[in-house]
């Protein structure tokens, strides 16, 4: 009887950040590694692959490069091989598009002989005697299960999205996340009255997406409760804090710490991008000149706390708005929804729940290499917003954790990683004494 085969890492689900770790760990000798997702393919949040819309992070921030910029998995080798490498060096922009972004990490899944599509995690068990996972996956195509032996596994399946409580009782076809966006615009546009939430740059895209056909909507709203519609820090100190120091730096402060100062950095991660405000000006500024009746707002401070929906389908929204203490209706044919995503725990980890260490907020609690057990062999992949910083969710952090996972499972240093690269000092100066 053959031997089954006990693997190294095991990753269930395959977005950029599985899949960054599936191309750092590919071509390591004796690192035996495989992944699994329930979608039947790879594509990157398709319901906002919109036309012209772009990354909030650089090119160089890939899959790989920052921990291996030598990879064939790299962004410029992709382009080298599509034969776009001189066009894209002559168009000078850093910024790439969503949608090459997303068929850069399908040539990436098309290299990796190790990444598996339609295959959904039931269930995942462990031998203490062993020390060995057992992990059950099944085949959506045909519903066989397979089980499957690693000594490691990483948790990439992502974030559900995160819907108002009283939203929840009316999604429908004229309620919908900003997750699903591109599949329902055509319904939600023959409403004619459309109404997003949000403030953040998906609320923004489509807003601006919807700007741009000025004949297919008789009324546009965008409500935010922030105090204003804020820019993306770019700036160059601002981007020091998307580094491994200051990550080392934020890990060390207590829970209270970290929560009070995550409630302050969502320009930092949560912004706009300020050449998206620019053109959302702009195209509001045209409109006004060709359509000057056409209703379209943008409103800040206001939160949705009610929804009732007529006989005649129309959605009534109850808004309190922040500083003026004051409630106020707003009526509306369709309603989009880009409040973000919220972590889950989920269900196939519960017959290893004993082993996960969980904060007393009831979320992991991640340490500093990433895993969530006591024993270093269970990692999480965007989950350690909470332990780590703003940084978890930057593509561009994603090949930095990678290298901390894969060096921790290896028990050496395979991905050098760099140190001291802020000018700013996050702490107290070391040739300073603390008092």
């Amino acid at each position: 009887m053959k031997k089954q085969t006990i693997h190294d890492i095991i990753g269930i689900g395959i977005g950029p950040f599985n899949l960054g770790l599936a191309a750092l760990a590919y071509n390591i000798p004796n690192l035996k590694c495989i992944f699994f997702d329930k979608q039947r393919e790879f594509n990157w949040h398709a319901g906002m692959l919109l036309d012209g819309t772009t990354l909030q992070v650089p090119f160089y921030a890939d899959l790989v490069t920052l921990a291996d910029p030598t990879s064939q998995f790299s962004y410029l080798n992709f382009l080298h091989k599509k034969q776009r490498l001189f066009r894209f060096a002559f168009h000078e922009n850093n910024f790439v598009g969503r949608k090459e972004y997303n068929e850069y990490c399908r040539w990436v899944v098309s290299k990796l002989t190790n990444v598996f599509f339609g295959m959904q995690c039931q269930a995942i068990h462990y031998n203490k005697s062993t020390r060995i996972y057992s992990v059950t996956i099944k085949d959506n195509g045909s519903g066989s299960t397979i089980t499957y032996k690693t000594k490691h596994v990483v948790i990439g399946v992502g974030n559900l999205p995160d819907i108002p409580a009283c939203a929840l009782p009316l999604v429908n076809k004229n309620i919908i996340h900003s997750s699903d966006y591109l599949a329902a615009k055509g319904k939600l546009l023959a409403n004619k009255k459309i109404t997003i939430i949000g403030s953040g740059q998906s609320a923004a895209e489509i807003f601006y997406d919807i700007l741009q056909q000025p004949n297919q909507f008789d009324e546009l709203h965008l409500f935010s409760r922030s105090e204003r519609f804020f820019p993306m820090d770019y700036s160059k100190l601002a981007l020091e804090m998307t580094s491994p120091d200051y990550i080392d730096y934020f890990f060390e402060l207590s829970g209270d710490k970290k929560k009070k100062i995550l409630g302050k950095q969502n320009a930092l991660f949560k912004g706009i991008n300020f050449s998206l405000i620019t053109d959302i000006y702009d195209a509001l500024y045209a409109i006004r000149l060709t359509h000057p009746l056409k209703k379209i707002g943008l409103y800040t401070n206001s939160e949705l706390q009610h929804i009732s929906q007529h006989e005649d389908q129309q959605l009534i929204l109850d808004f309190f708005h922040g500083e003026l203490d004051k409630h106020f209706i707003h009526s509306t044919n369709s309603l989009i929804l880009a409040t973000g995503y919220k972590q889950i725990i989920p269900d196939f980890l519960q017959p290893v729940k004993e082993l996960i260490r969980f904060n007393e907020d009831g979320l992991y609690d991640v340490q500093k290499n990433y895993s969530i057990d006591k024993h270093n062999s269970i990692f999480v992949q965007n989950a350690e917003l909470h332990t780590h910083g703003f940084n978890a969710p930057d593509l561009g952090m994603g090949p930095y954790r990678n290298a901390v996972i894969v060096n921790t499972i290896l028990g050496k240093e395979r991905f050098k990683i760099e140190k001291n690269i802020a000018f700013q000092t996050f702490g107290v100066p070391k040739h300073d004494i603390e008092q």
